[in-house]
């Protein structure tokens, strides 16, 4: 059994699986294992964390994200993004 490369499913045409540089889970075990952070939460009444980015430029964001993905996938809560906005000194010239 060896790894395997991860992928990524996106609405968009582009070929965005070479961003990818996790592998898949590589077995059962992988695959059951339960994060020991996570908090149970009676059924229907979800737990939330949020995300707001921050004046920093686009590595400082992007690297925030992914931390704030693996903390809500950890602890078994929905991530809420903030809504669509310009990023400092990634503006849109059209």
């Amino acid at each position: 059994i060896g790894a395997k490369r991860g992928s990524i499913q996106c609405d968009s045409d582009a070929d965005v699986d070479s961003l990818a540089y996790w592998n898949d889970p590589q077995g059962s075990r992988d695959e059951a294992f339960v994060s020991p952070f996570r908090v149970s939460s009676p059924p229907g009444k979800n737990k939330y964390l949020t995300f707001e980015t921050d004046p920093g430029g686009f590595n400082n964001i992007r690297m925030s994200f992914e931390n704030i993905v693996v903390m809500a996938a950890a602890t078994g809560r929905v991530l809420v993004l903030p809504p669509e906005q310009d990023m400092y000194l990634l503006h849109n010239k059209n």
